[in-house]
């Protein structure tokens, strides 16, 4: 059952104010999500705090409390797509409409192909792929109503190219881009944008998840203040550190004999025997 409830004492005090009035964010307990949320109000954007954990909910909507932003707390599994579009429904009557939408709950772990399973990979698109579609198309109709709107899913620069123990994670990551790359082109002059977020290893579970250091490892706020910077322009993507993205391209390029190789060369850990 989602719960909302509303926070919002005085004016953000950000010098740069962000374009959208409302916005709702997933995933935004901890990492990049709460890192985005605290970006967006601090523009003086109203945000929609969403994830399971409510207690974390809270403990960032105090945050930006403190940092005179407003904030409203909506406890969501985005696992349950029919209970996440009838919530986000709700959400957008009550603020008079959603200007940005955020499909940042996401999940993920090595899982090495010798011992993967449906009963691994499923929760992997439960969250990351069906979740974040019910997330994205909640309000779309509403949004093209009203002529106006960005839609943003937070990917990954694993879409690029092969990763170890990534085959359900890129799957859901590249579906989830291909998505949105097709919603942006039917969308066209309706007013409603769609972007796709590629960022690389920021320091999350996941990463930490590695037996080797991942390259080029940001922090949440370093990605969330990227992000925030460069949507205003409704790019088609936002990828990032560049390196990483340029690497993982030229990757991809290679013959397969060769880039199988590189790639087998990566160990995940202790588990990856």
């Amino acid at each position: 059952m989602a719960n909302l409830s509303h926070i919002q004492v005085g004016k953000p005090s950000l010098a740069r104010p962000t374009p959208w009035r409302t916005a709702l964010v997933t995933g935004a307990s901890s990492g990049i999500g709460a890192a985005l949320a605290h970006r967006l109000a601090e523009g003086g954007t109203e945000v929609v705090l969403a994830a399971r954990r409510i207690e974390l909910l809270e403990a960032t909507a105090r945050s930006i409390r403190a940092r005179r932003g407003s904030a409203r707390v909506l406890e969501l599994d985005v696992t349950r797509p029919d209970d996440t579009v009838a919530a986000i429904r709700r959400v957008d009557a009550d603020v008079g409409g959603l200007d940005l939408v955020v499909a940042n709950a996401g999940i993920g772990w090595p899982q090495p192909a010798r011992s993967l399973s449906w009963e691994k990979m499923s929760p992997l698109f439960a969250t990351n792929f069906t979740g974040a579609l019910a997330t994205l198309t909640a309000v779309l109709p509403e949004m093209v109503r009203r002529g106006r709107g960005h839609l943003v899913g937070i990917s990954s620069v694993a879409v690029y190219g092969p990763t170890p123990g990534g085959s359900g994670y890129r799957a859901t990551k590249a579906g989830l881009t291909t998505f949105l790359d097709n919603l942006r082109i039917e969308l066209g002059d309706s007013g409603v944008h769609a972007t796709a977020v590629h960022p690389g290893f920021v320091r999350t579970p996941f990463a930490d998840a590695f037996s080797m250091q991942p390259p080029m490892v940001w922090s949440a706020d370093d990605a969330a203040h990227f992000i925030v910077r460069r949507l205003p322009k409704a790019p088609a993507r936002i990828d990032f550190p560049f390196s990483v993205v340029q690497a993982m391209r030229v990757l991809s390029a290679l013959p397969a004999f060769l880039r199988d190789r590189l790639v087998r060369r990566v160990r995940l850990g202790p588990d990856d025997e």
